[in-house]
């Protein structure tokens, strides 16, 4: 992930899409870690952010989620393991529409992702189990949110794992070509 600093929160190259990484204050109990301070998160997106409702997902190694596009703000965190997380920008008046960004976040470098709506987001389970919770600024709906080919040869991400378990409804999404054709050249 390339990127530009401003003391915690890391810009990407996708507009929008910061990794936010506090300090992590170790000691023999265990360890103490901010996930995020809102005045400077919202300095920063330029927008006030609100957290409507917390999500709780358990995966096993292997399992892929996503990639999911919403028309919310989603902050995300891993409580316990280890995630490549693979964020794609999908918004069409987008300057990096089509451009994805992964990173590897978790037990070994605990940050929040912070993902804008338009942009689909999905994670890979790389240890035996993982606690990912993230929260967003609209309540979930049905029928807003549309899942991309987590294996589209046209985003060409290099996952971590050649065959994930997927859910039933990611194994037939679409691709972006499919989704978005006039975007794409004819073949």
């Amino acid at each position: 992930m390339t990127a530009t600093t401003t003391d915690f929160i890391t810009r990407t190259t996708i507009p929008g899409l910061f990794l936010i990484e506090r300090p992590v204050f170790p000691d023999d109990r265990g360890f103490f870690h901010e996930i995020e301070r809102r005045p400077e998160l919202e300095a920063v997106v330029q927008q006030p952010i609100r957290h409507v409702q917390w999500n709780h997902s358990r995966s096993r190694k292997g399992t892929l989620r996503g990639i999911h596009v919403a028309p919310w703000n989603k902050c995300g965190y891993v409580m316990r393991g280890t995630v490549q997380v693979v964020v794609v920008d999908l918004r069409l008046d987008s300057p990096t529409f089509g451009r994805h960004e992964s990173v590897v976040i978790g037990e070994q470098r605990r940050a929040t992702l912070v993902v804008p709506p338009g942009c689909g987001n999905s994670f890979l389970v790389l240890s035996s189990w993982v606690d990912f919770s993230y929260s967003v600024d609209q309540e979930w709906r049905p029928g807003v949110e549309y899942g991309v080919a987590w294996n589209d040869p046209d985003l060409a991400i290099r996952w971590k794992v050649r065959r994930p378990t997927l859910s039933e409804k990611d194994q037939h999404n679409p691709t972006v070509r499919e989704l978005f054709p006039d975007r794409f050249p004819v073949r």
